[in-house]
């Protein structure tokens, strides 16, 4: 599967690859040949409306086309041809993550990753849940449908928040799934919460100390918090993908693992549990990417803003990913208001 990605972001935007020098220094020359061949099929397919697509060939050997269990796959568009017909996709806000880990959601793994978060919470109906990374409520709505409880989801990307208000209004659910934008740098919120649930959203805030405090001022007492997060250590700061990924996602500056339990113990919570889940999430984002490249191979055409967002998106990935194998890790937290 990585040699699959790097040279699917090879052929498609050729400036934009940092797993380049990764998979020459690791590939194996026969699987890497039968991999060119496919990405080569698709790129074909999907920029020059070619007929040459590995997926209406029954894919290629060496690469495997099966979909985890723990995210469903994105619906396909209709077969391609050689003949373009239909208007061009203009990608809604959002909508490419969706293609990646499924409707409604806009990070990796998200179902199962929500199952990890939720767990320790015992959530019971009266209870009350701030989401600080709601994106399009998948989520939150799928811990409203498991136990009835009311979760309140801020988003910081606006767009993507009005149209996961759109989306709950739809599901039937704009009461108790309600999603709004907002700053993390101008944090506020008028209620106070028995659980604050984020995910791989305080790496990228500039002024940690003040938002932390800011959430526990709108947390009650003995309230808990449960977040994933990027996690860099002080011997991995320095490397060249870490460092690569850090002046390509200008808002990146992630915690160790001590200065994030001595931040949230600053203001008053203990962090009572934290997993490294580094490989799941490394098999997630890889599945989300080759689910992404089957969607486009099944017949859609980007029209010219959603291929630069495709673009942004890849360069995104691929530069977390080669950050991944130098030493960034993702872990789950667990903490609890001490009283």
């Amino acid at each position: 599967m990585l040699l699959y990605l790097s040279r699917f972001c090879h052929l498609f935007f050729p400036m934009l690859n940092p797993l380049r020098d990764f998979v020459q220094k690791h590939a194996n020359a026969e699987k890497l040949l039968a991999v060119r061949r496919f990405a080569e099929g698709l790129a074909q397919d999907f920029w020059k409306n070619g007929s040459e697509n590995p997926f209406k060939r029954g894919g290629v050997s060496g690469v495997q086309q099966s979909a985890p269990r723990s995210v469903a796959p994105a619906a396909p568009a209709a077969a391609s041809s050689s003949v373009r017909t239909g208007p061009e996709w203009h990608a809604a806000p959002g909508e490419l993550s969706e293609k990646m880990w499924g409707k409604g959601f806009v990070t990796p793994g998200d179902e199962a990753v929500t199952d990890m978060l939720i767990a320790p919470l015992n959530l019971a109906k009266e209870m009350s849940v701030l989401d600080l990374s709601a994106g399009l409520g998948g989520r939150m709505r799928l811990i409203t449908e498991k136990f009835g409880v009311a979760v309140t989801g801020l988003e910081p990307d606006p767009q993507i928040a009005a149209r996961g208000m759109e989306m709950s209004i739809m599901a039937g659910k704009g009461k108790h799934d309600a999603i709004a934008a907002y700053d993390p740098a101008n944090f506020s919120v008028a209620h106070s919460y028995d659980c604050i649930i984020a995910r791989e959203t305080f790496y990228r805030v500039a002024d940690k100390p003040a938002f932390f405090k800011a959430l526990a001022d709108a947390a009650k007492a003995q309230s808990q918090i449960a977040f994933t997060d990027y996690i860099l250590n002080p011997e991995d700061r320095t490397k060249p993908a870490v460092k690569a990924w850090m002046s390509y996602e200008k808002d990146a500056s992630p915690f160790s693992l001590m200065e994030m339990a001595e931040s949230w113990a600053k203001v008053g919570f203990n962090l009572t549990a934290h997993d490294d889940q580094t490989e799941f999430y490394r098999k997630e984002i890889f599945a989300g990417l080759k689910r992404l490249a089957q969607f486009l191979a099944s017949g859609v055409y980007p029209d010219a803003v959603t291929k630069q967002a495709l673009q942004r998106r890849t360069a995104l990935w691929t530069h977390r990913m080669t950050a991944i194998e130098q030493g960034m890790k993702f872990f789950r937290f667990h903490g609890l208001k001490k009283p």
